[in-house]
């Protein structure tokens, strides 16, 4: 008898262990999933008095700004670079956006839109910027 009960308390520690482990994992996956609404929370305690009604509207929809610049080029899947008026700036792309501009040679003028969002990552405020628009000018 006293062997079925540590067999049955090994296996219900075992299984409270994945069932923590699982439960971990996914508040990782939320906590990854909800990096633009964690700026927001941290933001508006900072400066609680303006920026409240600016948070609440970029995290909602981003304000689409126009630029242009020259196309440096593809710096991976996900993001290109182009020389604008303060310099090479990395901007995240969608992959349909990195099909129309592959072929593009490097030094094209080209104007474009994008969005501003500041993100938390690892206790950090980081600015991402990605295109939502962009053709040869």
């Amino acid at each position: 008898m006293k062997k079925n009960n540590k067999t049955a308390m090994v296996m219900s520690v075992a299984v409270l262990t994945l069932v923590l482990m699982g439960t971990a994992c996914s508040n990782n996956n939320n906590s990854d999933a909800s990096p633009s609404a964690s700026p927001s929370v941290s933001a508006s305690p900072s400066a609680s008095s303006a920026p409240e009604t600016e948070s609440a509207s970029p995290s909602a929809s981003p304000e689409v700004q126009n630029s242009t610049g020259e196309y440096n080029g593809l710096q991976d899947t996900h993001s290109l670079e182009i020389q604008t008026a303060d310099g090479p700036t990395a901007f995240q792309i969608s992959p349909e956006i990195a099909d129309k501009v592959e072929p593009w040679k490097e030094g094209t003028k080209v104007k474009f839109q994008f969005t501003e969002e500041m993100l938390d990552v690892d206790g950090k405020e980081v600015k991402q910027l990605t295109i939502v628009s962009i053709d040869k000018e």
